[in-house]
């Protein structure tokens, strides 16, 4: 009995220590707190993603493709919608 009760306390206490961070506000809720930094390093991670600009012909996914292969080129681009759904700019989100 008494290893059930504490198993339920620590999962409990483990879910509410959780912070799930959907919104600048949710963002803005744990300001100084590792969590706070730590998403502010994902946000200005997601500012960048990389996209292949390969120029492929129309079949070359398909089986009966008989040319060469061809390597991806990619390159960053930059991406700012992450950090504006957050109301960040990018100077904003850099100064931080």
């Amino acid at each position: 009995m008494q290893v059930g009760l504490i198993l339920t306390i620590y999962l409990t206490g483990w879910i509410t220590n959780m912070t799930i961070i959907n919104t600048r506000e949710d963002l803005d809720a744990v300001v100084g707190t590792d969590r706070h930094a730590e998403f502010i390093a994902l946000l200005k991670g997601s500012m960048t993603r990389r996209q292949d600009t390969q120029m492929y012909p129309d079949d070359y996914n398909q089986p009966e493709y008989a040319g060469e292969v061809l390597e991806p080129i990619w390159i960053d681009v930059e991406d700012l919608a992450t950090i504006e759904r957050f109301g960040f700019t990018k100077d904003e989100l850099l100064a931080l």
